[in-house]
């Protein structure tokens, strides 16, 4: 093994400190709900670029999909994938709204007022 592997593996037991990755964002100091509040802004943005795809992808050839994540370039043949991955994203976001108790009801009861 030479030096620069060597440092490699004492930064990774570093960071891995007894199964336990390093908190560089001080997630773990985040409430439940703060958490989720976050995840769900991840969210919107992440769906925001997949809506800016799916329009230029149906109006050019090829579009540079970032979501500060990875990069990719996809094309009219990704589309429906696009649109796969868009619905997800609105399922999530849904799940984290019902969770929050964030944006519209899916269900409005109403009840006669006799």
């Amino acid at each position: 093994m030479n030096n620069e592997e060597n440092n490699e593996l004492d930064n990774n037991e570093e960071v891995a400190q007894g199964n336990k990755l390093a908190d560089d964002n001080n997630i773990s100091s985040l409430s439940n709900r703060e958490y989720y509040l976050n995840e769900y802004e991840n969210l919107k943005i992440i769906l925001f670029e997949y809506n800016k795809a799916i329009f230029s992808v149906s109006n050019h050839k090829s579009y540079t999909l970032n979501t500060g994540q990875s990069t990719q370039t996809v094309t009219r043949h990704d589309l429906s994938s696009l649109i796969n991955a868009r619905n997800s994203i609105l399922n999530q976001m849904r799940e984290l709204e019902l969770f929050l108790g964030i944006g519209k009801k899916g269900v409005v009861k109403v009840e006669p007022s006799w």
